[in-house]
């Protein structure tokens, strides 16, 4: 068996050792920063010079064992470069992946989370929030909310009317807004659109005569229990849904001439003026009666009916067809045109109605002739 060379260590530094050769030349052997090092020099001076330099020389970089790749151990240098002192790049990892687990909610998840805050609005609006919302989600599936992006946005309000656009548009950016403030979200998808302008359709107002027609049913229907709702959706243009659903008698002062609403569509409590006819009318109900019914859908419909509108009842439009159509809003709209020509003031008209004189004067100048008013009131 052939005999190892033993070699007999002749010079040593921190890290490295010189040894002589079997063939007489001497050797460097030895780990220094990381790095292995075996080399042969003719004299030992050379060796030992050779070794000392070795050493001096340290590298500047820090070399380590590390299952990353070049390009991640490139990416994580160029990271750290970025980061301000103190903070380190776990940190930083750690702190997107909590973000990113704070945004784990679906689409579907999100719609009736957000559906929960609707719960003061009118059932019309709520109504209509849901119905739209719920076609987002139909057309999206039901996807991570973050996932949602600009093009999806676009594509489903493309599928929209002109004339529906901008209620999908305002309900669904709606939506986004309160992610966003929820941190469900990182931007809002909808907010890359404007709304679109349409052209303004003059308003409906109810005829004299229509008026007399519907406060005639309403006083006639089961002894008169929607008459306070009529009269003063009509003389007192509160919204018939959002602020009539909320009035009670408390609010209402027949010896002023005034109602306080405090609870409607803006929240915003405002004082109405009453008129004397109206102040009749409510003279003639009775206050133990609530003025929006528990089966108020029902009586109204049967009330429209009477006056010659339809219903609007389910199973009812063969019975309907021949009667006029009952556009929404119509009393409110009845009630400010009428007030607006009588007082020839839109400041003080938009105080009343709660709107602002800006849509009075669009919507509600000349509708209806002072011929017509004096009737009206009379």
């Amino acid at each position: 068996m052939k005999k190892s060379h033993r070699r007999e260590r002749i010079y040593q530094t921190k890290q490295l050792n010189v040894y002589r050769t079997k063939e007489g030349s001497f050797a460097i052997d030895g780990v220094a920063y990381g790095r292995r090092y075996r080399k042969r020099y003719k004299s030992l001076d050379e060796a030992i010079a050779a070794a000392h330099l070795i050493e001096e020389q340290k590298p500047s970089l820090n070399v380590c064992r590390t299952v990353l790749s070049q390009e991640r151990i490139a990416d994580a240098e160029s990271a750290c470069a970025l980061l301000p002192n103190g903070v380190t790049l776990l940190e930083l990892a750690q702190g997107y992946q909590r973000s990113q687990q704070s945004r784990q909610i679906s689409l579907q998840e999100a719609i009736y989370a957000y559906l929960d805050t609707k719960d003061g609005c009118s059932h019309h609006t709520y109504r209509q929030v849901k119905r739209i919302l719920l076609e987002l989600l139909s057309f999206c599936g039901d996807r991570n909310l973050d996932l949602i992006k600009k093009e999806n946005a676009e594509c489903f309000l493309c599928r929209q009317s002109p004339g529906s656009f901008n209620a999908y548009l305002r309900i669904c950016k709606g939506l986004f807004i309160w992610a966003l403030r929820n941190e469900y979200v990182a931007s809002n998808p909808f907010a890359y659109f404007k709304t679109k302008k349409r052209e303004v359709s003059e308003i409906a107002v109810l005829s004299v005569d229509e008026v007399q027609a519907l406060l005639l049913a309403a006083s006639s229907y089961q002894s008169g229990i929607l008459l306070p709702y009529v009269a003063i959706c009509i003389y007192g243009g509160l919204r018939p849904d959002s602020e009539m659903r909320h009035l009670t008698w408390d609010k209402i002062n027949l010896k002023d001439g005034e109602i306080r609403v405090v609870k409607g569509k803006t929240d915003t409590p405002r004082l109405v003026e009453l008129p004397e006819c109206l102040i009749s009318l409510l003279q003639q109900c009775d206050p133990s009666q609530p003025i929006y019914p528990t089966n108020f859908r029902r009586i109204w419909g049967e009330v429209r009916r009477a006056a010659g509108f339809k219903s609007g009842l389910s199973g009812k439009a063969e019975a309907d067809k021949h009667l006029k159509l009952w556009v929404k809003d119509i009393m409110r709209h009845t009630a400010i045109s009428y007030r607006v020509r009588a007082t020839g003031d839109i400041f003080t008209t938009a105080t009343w109605a709660g709107n602002s004189p800006e849509i009075i004067k669009r919507h509600y100048l000349g509708l209806v002739t002072q011929a017509e008013q004096k009737k009206f009131f009379g």
